[in-house]
């Protein structure tokens, strides 16, 4: 093996992406026929009723959209601040506190008119989330502190503070002692169309296509990659990197953080320890195998909460809910090894 070294490939397909899902979903269906089978149970059933559950009807289907959403804002805001080779792993605490915010302004306020509110509630999530990840921010840019340790504690963080707001000073009186907050008014529910299918929905289509031309289409997308790339390139092109890595913390943070508030005023109607189920952690790996791209981060990610919404329903012939913990967790796994194989090839040695 000497003579041998591991090379990352110049030009990956576009489609590699697509690919590496399909043979981490092919993976998982096999996997999860083995389990199934093992618990006696008809795979092809069990299989066909998630699909039927989940996108089998106009509600099911948007039911599994809604559940996407905070899992793509999430994998946005990471893609954005990767954008900088910097690593976000704060996503879940930067939704817990998008959500706290949200519960906050919507306690304090004074606005009077629900659509306003509504909107101010939303920026109020995205703040949220830019102040939860702004001490990792400070002190990665300006003082070199490893952001993947700080991003990660800050999730604690977040977590305690709900859990000390739930169960004392926004605690429910009328909840029977479950740690959660007072609902919120009917009026600031976010709108459905479509049946079911949330208002945060377009939000996020909205905020996809915002990270997409960032990224890719703007000037200051472009600094990012020079920023990321070379701090004294990024010198010579007369470029602030430390200034637009902050801002891409800050942005990147904002993201996950407007998740929670989505979540909060779309689904939950109330702050609990509940308003995410890890969908900063596995935003994570989905923006890993999509390369980081925002298109791809939608599209998984809105599979993802088809499989999360037909894994929920599937106790209903007796088949544990964690199938399809196992499946979505065998799909990442899959698909982040065949991304390996995409993005690198095994090269020979020349001799000198």
């Amino acid at each position: 093996m000497g003579n041998f070294f591991l090379s990352k490939k110049q030009n990956v397909s576009e489609l590699s992406t697509f690919y590496s899902f399909l043979i981490g979903f092919v993976i998982a269906l096999v996997i999860g026929t083995i389990i199934l089978i093992i618990q006696e149970k008809n795979p092809l059933e069990t299989f066909s009723l998630m699909f039927r559950l989940s996108l089998g009807s106009v509600n099911s289907f948007t039911s599994s959209l809604n559940k996407a959403v905070p899992l793509i804002l999430a994998g946005l805001g990471i893609s954005i601040i990767n954008s900088v080779k910097f690593w976000n792993i704060g996503a879940e605490g930067q939704i817990f506190f998008g959500a706290i915010a949200v519960n906050y302004i919507y306690i304090n306020t004074q606005v009077t008119n629900s659509t306003m509110l509504i909107f101010v509630l939303l920026i109020s999530g995205f703040v949220g989330g830019a102040i939860c990840i702004l001490i990792p921010a400070i002190t990665k840019v300006f003082f070199g502190v490893n952001e993947i340790i700080t991003t990660l504690l800050t999730n604690y963080i977040a977590i305690g503070i709900t859990i000390y707001l739930i169960n004392g000073p926004w605690k429910d009186p009328g909840s029977l002692n479950f740690p959660a907050a007072e609902y919120i008014g009917e009026e600031v529910y976010l709108p459905t169309i479509f049946g079911k299918l949330s208002f945060g929905f377009i939000v996020c289509i909205t905020f996809t296509v915002i990270a997409f031309y960032l990224k890719n289409k703007s000037i200051f997308g472009y600094e990012l990659r020079i920023a990321g790339g070379s701090e004294l390139t990024a010198i010579y092109a007369g470029i602030n990197a430390k200034q637009k890595a902050f801002i891409a913390m800050l942005i990147g943070g904002g993201f996950a953080g407007l998740a929670g508030g989505i979540e909060l005023l779309g689904q939950t109607h109330r702050l609990s320890t509940g308003i995410s189920q890890g969908f900063g952690y596995t935003a994570i790996i989905v923006a890993a195998i999509t390369g980081m791209r925002p298109i791809g981060i939608f599209l998984v990610g809105c599979l993802f909460g088809a499989l999360s919404i037909g894994g929920s329903v599937i106790q209903t012939v007796g088949v544990s809910t964690y199938i399809a913990d196992i499946i979505q967790a065998s799909t990442l796994m899959g698909a982040l090894i065949s991304q390996f194989f995409f993005n690198y090839e095994i090269k020979r040695k020349e001799n000198a």
